[in-house]
């Protein structure tokens, strides 16, 4: 009796060390390759901070334009996205509206965007027409028209476009 108790004690004591040392599989992903541990790279980075969390597009990024705009869109991998259009290319602030400088972000089947009353800032910090790189960043407050419930998004890019063609 005295033996059962003993090894139930050490296999109960193993499973909570293992449980305890366990990382989350996000870390896991990193450590072994599967995943980079920053986000994109120079070139091919979409990232945000929002109410709900962190982003970034590491399942894909896509930067499609012409002489006067670009379309950002990035995807991770819970199919979380975040669609950026930029009307104008040329350095410095502007602001995002319902208009103007869009912003989409869904989650979960859920997509907030540029409403009537809600603002943002893009800022683009480099355009280089020659290489078609574009890098800036982006804050703006985003509504879910179907239900009013509000999201505030800010974040970076760092994206090499393809000209439509």
């Amino acid at each position: 009796m005295r033996l059962n108790n003993t090894l139930s004690f050490c296999a109960m004591s193993a499973l909570l060390l293992l449980t305890g040392c366990a990382k989350e599989s996000l870390d896991v992903a990193q450590d072994v390759g599967l995943l980079p541990s920053t986000c994109g790279s120079d070139g091919a980075r979409l990232q945000a901070t929002t109410g709900e969390g962190a982003f970034c597009a590491s399942a894909q990024i896509l930067a499609v334009g012409d002489e006067s705009s670009v379309t950002i869109s990035g995807f991770d991998l819970t199919g979380t996205s975040i669609v950026l259009q930029v009307d104008s290319l040329g350095v410095g602030s502007r602001p995002m509206t319902e208009a103007q400088n869009g912003l989409l972000y869904m989650r979960s089947g859920t997509s907030y965007t540029n409403g009537p009353n809600t603002e943002g800032t893009l800022t683009i910090e480099i355009h280089d027409a020659a290489t078609r790189r574009l890098k800036g960043a982006f804050q703006s407050s985003l509504i879910n028209i179907q239900n009013g419930t509000e999201q505030n998004v800010q974040g970076q890019f760092d994206v090499t476009y393809t000209i439509e063609g």
